[in-house]
């Protein structure tokens, strides 16, 4: 809290030293305020129960947590109820090893990044299997530790190919369409990509970990721009994990070696941030991000083993 009062302060100081009380206001306003609200989980492997979640997705009002070291996916109500789950150790269909992004598609169906398996499961709203595409490899549609996965335009798949430092595209069906990226660190390459999502503009965000920075793409792979930088000032990261856009377009970042959640405008402009230090629960330590059509900001909490939920007035 003490942070963000300081955060909009300095943005008042800021446009107000160019001569524009008017836009100081309006900028002002734009700074979003976050609350805690509710948590749940906890330890274990019984149902509700989470062991090392990575990925979260929501879709109306179910949440969709991989469970990663309990090998399944658990589904819960936006209220944190358990419904069911799926999914256990194993290589056959509908099994799971360490499983880490999660997206859900128009149709409801439930996309994961099967990761040491290497390989994407695409499943129905109920957890029934339908398909699964990928395998351990360095050619097209081949995977090495597969991480982050988003939906795009057209039902596009979008994965975060890890240790192949590069993106992969996919029809809804699992067909390959392209890939960009290579490792390195010049703008385009990638150092063990993680999270990724999409914009309604059909824009790429990656969370480029290795590289402590977001880039983001056309729906083509075409650079656009970059932020950020490895270190604890407001706007730089640490190893950051995952990401996802809010309905006004923000770009929400778990910036896990941080232990915080960092908020940026869709250009990347640092806007706030939050932690165990103002409103998170204490050890905090933040790596999957959801946001739902309320623009509620859901967390896969490693440290606690919880599904932590925060609301924001902006």
């Amino acid at each position: 809290m003490f942070d963000t009062v300081l955060s909009r302060r300095k943005t008042l100081l800021v446009a107000m030293s160019l001569g524009s009380l008017a836009q100081a206001t309006s900028i002002l306003a734009a700074i979003p305020r976050y609350a805690f609200s509710r948590s749940w989980g906890g330890s274990g492997t019984a149902t509700g129960r989470l062991d090392g979640p990575r990925g979260v997705a929501v879709a109306g009002d179910r949440v969709y947590v991989a469970d990663s070291y309990n090998n399944r996916i658990q589904e819960f109500t936006g209220t944190g109820s358990f419904t069911r789950t799926w999914g256990r150790f194993g290589k056959g269909n509908g099994q799971l090893n360490r499983p880490r992004g999660i997206a859900v598609n128009s149709a409801g169906q439930i996309i994961v990044a099967d990761t040491l398996n290497h390989r994407i499961q695409i499943f129905t709203a109920g957890g029934g299997f339908l398909r699964r595409f990928g395998s351990h490899g360095t050619a097209n549609g081949r995977f090495a530790d597969p991480w982050g996965v988003a939906v795009g335009r057209a039902g596009r798949i979008y994965v975060a190919d890890s240790s192949n430092n590069r993106i992969q595209v996919f029809n809804r069906r699992g067909r390959f369409i392209r890939s960009w990226g290579g490792r390195g660190s010049v703008s385009g390459k990638f150092s063990y990509p993680r999270g990724i999502a999409t914009d309604r503009q059909g824009r790429i965000y990656v969370v480029d970990g290795g590289n402590h920075r977001i880039q983001m793409f056309n729906a083509r792979g075409r650079f656009l721009r970059s932020w950020g930088r490895e270190g604890s000032a407001n706007g730089s990261f640490q190893d950051p994990r995952d990401i996802a856009i809010d309905r006004r377009g923000r770009v929400v970042v778990t910036d896990t070696g941080n232990e915080r959640v960092q908020v940026f405008t869709k250009g990347g402009r640092y806007q706030t941030k939050w932690s165990a230090a103002t409103i998170a629960p204490v050890g905090f330590n933040p790596m999957g991000v959801a946001v739902d059509s309320s623009n509620r900001i859901y967390i896969a909490d490693t440290a606690s083993d919880r599904v932590e939920v925060f609301t924001t007035t902006g």
